[in-house]
């Protein structure tokens, strides 16, 4: 089967990207537990479990895009696209519950009063994490929304959960080297529910795919008053569309002249096609089908030109 160039181009920057991001996250995760730990910090131990899942999801995310992109057969006929879903889903899920472990294992530290103040080390691996995990996010979610890719947006929010619980660290670390001690195990809490919330609207949107979630109601329209602008066509009967993985099916029923020939039909269900491509990203199969148009005046389309 033929690779199409540009899936090929898109799969390799997408690996490159994620590579990238593993093996900072693996500097970053030894960082911050050596950091954390020697500096007392639960804000940057609990930062760098955070990293550490953030390995854990960016490996799924190679794994399940390389399954996504296998073409049809016999057993999956509709493809794999399905899979950025489920991988997407898992992160979700992986988001939840690192967010709940974090946020468990700081609230004990606080009804046990282990109060400690961190020293220099974790204030500056937090500074530093804020930075890479920003920049981690900005060249990840990028990629992601260029491929139409709900896997690897949902990994560049990780790598930004990541950033923004990193300055709830620092803030908690800093305050607690002015004494307010208690200030480092509730930057640990912040940094949990910062990781719940996101893990959570992850999770929500993943839901929809899975049940079928259609494209957006107003590129819907659109797309409708589109196709009803094609001089032969009467009226739309029916029009489906479904997200699957980063990809988009569409199914439309469009009412035309019964008394067209074949060659006519087929000319009329290529136009149709070619609109619903160029207005909808990421399409990945187009079924249009034709009926006759049997009531009314049905040239009332035509009138409109």
């Amino acid at each position: 089967m033929k690779v199409d160039p540009k899936k090929s181009f898109f799969a390799n920057k997408m690996n490159r990207i994620i590579i990238i991001t593993i093996l900072i996250n693996v500097v970053l995760v030894v960082g911050k537990l050596m950091a954390g730990y020697l500096a007392n910090s639960k804000a940057l131990l609990a930062d760098g479990l955070h990293s550490a899942s953030d390995v854990i999801t960016s490996i799924g995310v190679i794994i399940g895009m390389a399954i996504a992109r296998k073409p049809r057969d016999e057993e999956h006929q509709y493809g794999h696209e399905r899979v950025e879903t489920i991988v997407t889903f898992l992160l979700a899920i992986a988001l939840l519950y690192t967010g709940t472990k974090i946020g468990l294992s700081t609230i004990l530290s606080v009804i046990n009063k282990e109060f400690v103040a961190p020293g220099m080390a974790a204030l500056f691996m937090a500074l530093a994490s804020i930075a890479i995990k920003e920049f981690q996010y900005q060249i990840t979610y990028k990629t992601g929304k260029e491929m139409n890719s709900g896997a690897l947006i949902a990994d560049a929010w990780h790598h930004r959960s990541d950033a923004l619980s990193s300055v709830a660290a620092f803030i908690g670390i800093g305050g607690a080297k002015m004494g307010y001690y208690i200030l480092d195990p509730i930057a640990g809490v912040i940094v949990s529910l910062i990781v719940i919330k996101v893990g959570f609207e992850i999770f929500k949107e993943c839901f929809q795919q899975l049940i079928d979630v259609s494209i957006h109601l107003e590129e819907l329209e659109k797309l409708k008053d589109l196709i009803l602008k094609q001089r032969k066509i009467y009226e739309i009967n029916d029009i489906r569309t479904r997200r699957h993985g980063s990809k988009v099916f569409v199914d439309v029923r469009v009412s035309v002249d019964p008394d067209m020939d074949i060659y006519d039909g087929h000319t009329v269900t290529e136009e149709v096609e070619d609109i619903i491509r160029t207005e909808v990203k990421n399409v990945e199969d187009v079924i249009v089908h034709l009926d006759p148009y049997c009531c009314g005046n049905k040239h009332k389309n035509q009138e409109l030109f």
